[in-house]
């Protein structure tokens, strides 16, 4: 039996998801450079709180998004700065994403 698009994507998914932090290895770290915060972990009022991946890992190869804009500079970003990382927040998606949708809406 084919598998159908569907399922090979599944399968993909499920042979390249971690389960846990504790899971990135140093070799995965290096690997994939570009590491997104979509959770609401850090935002306000819960600033002192971030996702648990192995920071001094972390080099300026990478580059830190995080889709929080409130606070502006979140303590995941400010983990990912002081490894030298390249970091960016979620205010311009944000914006771009209200832009596009004035755009549809008032044509």
């Amino acid at each position: 039996m084919v598998p159908t698009k569907k399922e090979e994507l599944r399968d993909l998914v499920t042979q390249t998801t971690m389960e846990t932090y504790e899971e990135l290895t140093p070799e995965i770290m290096a690997e994939y450079t570009i590491i997104v915060n979509c959770t609401p972990v850090g935002m306000f009022p819960k600033v002192d709180f971030c996702p648990n991946i192995p920071y001094e890992l972390l080099t300026p190869n990478h580059l830190l998004y995080d889709l929080l804009y409130n606070p502006n500079v979140t303590l995941f970003m400010k983990k990912g700065e002081a490894q030298g990382a390249v970091v960016k927040n979620g205010l311009e998606m944000l914006l771009l994403q209200a832009f596009a949708a004035w755009e549809i809406w008032n044509r």
